[in-house]
C-alpha cells in the first residue's frame, strides 16, 4: 500500500516537486539545529577561555603587586637589621672602651652591684 502511495506521488510531477522541497526544508532545519547547538557550544567555550584568561590576568596583577609589597617589606626589614647591627656595633666599641678604662685592680663594692642590678 505504501509501495502504491509512494509510486503515485512519484509518478505526479506537482507531488514529486512538493516532496523534494518538503525534503529539503526538513535538511536545512535539522541542519540549522545541529549548526545552532554547535554555535552555542562554541560561543560558550569561547566565553569560558575569556573568563579564565582575565582571571589569570588578575592573578597576575595581584601576584606582581604581592611580590613589589615582599620587595619593599625586604628592603625595610635590611634598612631596620643594618641599622640594628650598626647600634651593636657601637654599643660594643663603647663598652670595650668603657673595658679599657678600667684597671685590672679596680674592685666595685657590693652596695653599688646591688643598687646598678636593680635598675
Amino acid at each position: 500500500m505504501i509501495a502504491a502511495v509512494l509510486g503515485a506521488v512519484l509518478r505526479n510531477r506537482g507531488l514529486r516537486s512538493i516532496l523534494i522541497m518538503v525534503a529539503v526544508l526538513g535538511g536545512f532545519s535539522v541542519w540549522h539545529a545541529l549548526d545552532r547547538s554547535r554555535a552555542v557550544k562554541a560561543a560558550r567555550e569561547g566565553y569560558v577561555k575569556q573568563v579564565e584568561l582575565i582571571a589569570a590576568q588578575k592573578q597576575l596583577k595581584e601576584l606582581e603587586r604581592r611580590q613589589v609589597v615582599a620587595d619593599a617589606a625586604r628592603r625595610h626589614l635590611q634598612t631596620e637589621i643594618e641599622k640594628a647591627n650598626a647600634e651593636a656595633e657601637a654599643a660594643e666599641q663603647e663598652l670595650e672602651h668603657y673595658v679599657s678604662t678600667v684597671e685590672d685592680s679596680c674592685v666595685v663594692e657590693p652596695g653599688l652591684a646591688e643598687r646598678l642590678r636593680n635598675r
